[in-house]
C-alpha cells in the first residue's frame, strides 16, 4: 500500500531553466566595480571551465554536494584572482537568489496533481539543487502556492549530498515514517531519480515527457509522459 510520494523538482515540478549568463554578467561587472581586470572572454572562459566541476564527476567526488562559494573560488583561481571574504559572500548571495528576479515556471499538470494525491499520501520533496539552495528554491515553490503541499523537502545542499546518493532517499523516509515499499519515488532522471530510489527499494516512476532514450541498466518501475499519470499509478497501488 502507498503511503508516501515524493517527487523531484527541476523538469519533474518546475521548468529547467538557466541563469549562468547572468550570473557571469554579474560576475564580470562585480570584477570591474573592484577594479580587477579580466578580459570577459577569459572570464567566461573560466566560468564555463570551472564553475560547473565539469572536470570532475559526481562518482568521483562521492555525489558530494558543491556549494556556491566552492564554484565562485574555482572561478577566482584559475584566473589567479583573490576577494575579500566579504566580497565572495556577496557574490554567493546574488548568485543565490537570482532566480527569484525571473523564477522558472511549474510544468504543466503539477498543481493538479498535488491537490489530488495531498489529502490522501505524504509528500515529500528531493531534490539536488545547483546554485540556488533549499533556501531559495523553497521561496520559489511558495511563489507557486505548492511548498505548502510538501510534508518533508530535502535539498542536496542541506544534506551534503547528490542523489543518487542514498543519504537524499533515506531522510524523507525516516521523516514520514514510511517504509521504502510504501513509498513511490516521481522524477526525469534516470541516473539520479530512479538509480536512487531503485536502490532504496522505492517505487520509481519515470517522467519521459522528452521521449530521451531508455536505459538497459537502470529501468523505472513505470514510464509516463506527464505528471498526473502518477495519480493513476497510486490508485491502482492501493
Amino acid at each position: 500500500m502507498i503511503q508516501a510520494i515524493t517527487f523531484d523538482l527541476w523538469n519533474t515540478l518546475i521548468a529547467n531553466k538557466s541563469y549562468s549568463g547572468q550570473r557571469l554578467q554579474f560576475f564580470f561587472q562585480f570584477l570591474q566595480e573592484k577594479e580587477i581586470f579580466v578580459p570577459f572572454d577569459e572570464l567566461k572562459n573560466a566560468y564555463d571551465k570551472k564553475f560547473h566541476f565539469t572536470e570532475v564527476t559526481f562518482e568521483e567526488i562521492e555525489f558530494r554536494h558543491i556549494y556556491t562559494v566552492d564554484r565562485i573560488l574555482n572561478v577566482l583561481k584559475e584566473i589567479k584572482t583573490e576577494i575579500s571574504k566579504a566580497d565572495l559572500d556577496h557574490l554567493r548571495q546574488e548568485f543565490e537568489s537570482m532566480i527569484l528576479q525571473d523564477p522558472p515556471q511549474l510544468k504543466d499538470g503539477v498543481k493538479k496533481t498535488l491537490e489530488e494525491l495531498v489529502s490522501i499520501y505524504q509528500i515529500g520533496l528531493i531534490s539536488n539543487t545547483g546554485v540556488a539552495p533549499g533556501r531559495i528554491l523553497s521561496r520559489v515553490l511558495d511563489g507557486h502556492d505548492i511548498f505548502d503541499f510538501f510534508d518533508v523537502t530535502v535539498f542536496s545542499d542541506e544534506s551534503c549530498f547528490f542523489k543518487p546518493h542514498p543519504k537524499m532517499f533515506k531522510i524523507p523516509l525516516k521523516k514520514l515514517k514510511c517504509k521504502a515499499q510504501n513509498t513511490i519515488h516521481v522524477g526525469d532522471i534516470l541516473e539520479t531519480d530512479i538509480k536512487g530510489a531503485n536502490d532504496c527499494k522505492m517505487y520509481s516512476v519515470w517522467i519521459n515527457d522528452s521521449n530521451k532514450p531508455k536505459s538497459i541498466n537502470i529501468q523505472p518501475d513505470y514510464e509516463i509522459q506527464q505528471i498526473y499519470e502518477v495519480v493513476k499509478i497510486v490508485s491502482d497501488l492501493i
